[in-house]
């Protein structure tokens, strides 16, 4: 009897070992056709993205001056002198500054407009359409356009304010470096902000609307609706958002570049800019290096930590 149970147990091992078997081989067979597929994008990745972040770490521990130029190796030199270069430190602490104008002017004026047309029924895609065109633009042609909009003699604001009797208010608004990265940042988050309204508004229209019901029926007004049933609804959308807006912010380099290229006396220069001016003007390409592997960790450090207090505060 013992042994028919034996016998019967492991015709039952082969008759399921069988299935897994042929789940297995189906495993491997899928798994070697799509990694076949994804030969080419592999090879371009490694093409456009690795080789360049693993020249960007070698660059940074050689004396390279120039793409004619031969290079040897210095170590932590280029580090060291990171370290003591005062201007470094200034950029790094407006890249902050820069950083923190963006998401309050970009994301700030996004959410704000979303929540003001995105229950509109008629004129939404009007004014969704008008808010958004500006992310059309080119930060170049932005950085053009806003120049001239400051144009202490001839520009927009100046002549309004002086039209309006408030010709003491008249500044020159890129060439005061206590005013000249919140002037250049406005530019910047207004060719940005549409983007972000966009994302609003779509998060808006995944609220259930009888929560809104509810807080009506329970005699919540505009203010409590707002914090208690739009803003949670909102959450997931604003971290994104959120997350968003600190990467472009650290990614800012064109309009600062075109409308004042750092100045002035360095008032402006935040790190890409000044990574340009190394590499670019002083043909410094190690310290340029450096810098940019700085900006990578910043936004990495950044964004992974943002999310994760995100993912606490929501749990």
């Amino acid at each position: 009897m013992t042994r028919l149970t034996t016998t019967a147990d492991a015709a039952d091992l082969r008759t399921s070992a069988a299935p897994r078997r042929r789940r297995a081989d189906g495993a491997r067979d899928g798994f070697g056709a799509a990694f076949v597929l994804m030969l080419p994008a592999i090879a371009l990745y490694a093409l456009f993205s690795l080789t360049p972040i693993v020249a960007t770490i070698w660059i940074s521990f050689t004396n390279s001056g120039g793409f004619n130029t031969e290079a040897s190796f210095v170590g932590l030199d280029n580090y060291v002198r990171a370290t003591e270069d005062p201007i470094i430190w200034q950029s790094l602490g407006r890249t902050f500054l820069w950083l923190g104008y963006h998401v309050v002017l970009a994301g700030g004026l996004g959410l704000a407009l979303a929540l003001a047309i995105g229950r509109l029924s008629r004129t939404r895609v009007f004014f969704r359409t008008a808010f958004f065109l500006p992310h059309l633009v080119s930060l170049a042609v932005v950085g053009v356009i806003w120049a001239n909009i400051y144009d202490p003699f001839y520009g927009l604001i100046n002549t309004a304010l002086t039209q309006w009797g408030l010709a003491s208010w008249a500044k020159g608004w890129l060439s005061d470096p206590l005013l000249v990265l919140f002037s250049v940042n406005v530019a910047s988050s207004w060719q940005g902000f549409g983007l972000y309204m966009l994302l609003f508004i779509a998060g808006l229209q995944n609220i259930d609307h009888t929560l809104y019901e509810a807080a009506e029926i329970d005699g919540a007004n505009a203010w409590q609706k707002l914090w208690n049933v739009t803003l949670p609804g909102l959450s997931e959308v604003m971290t994104f958002v959120l997350s968003l807006a600190m990467i472009n912010g650290l990614k800012g380099f064109a309009t600062v570049f075109v409308m004042t290229n750092g100045g002035p006396f360095y008032a402006s220069e935040i790190i890409t800019t000044y990574i340009y001016r190394l590499a670019f003007q002083a043909q410094d390409h190690g310290l340029a290096a450096v810098l940019c592997i700085l900006m990578s960790v910043l936004a990495i450090t950044i964004t992974v930590t943002f999310n994760r207090w995100r993912a606490r505060a929501s749990a």
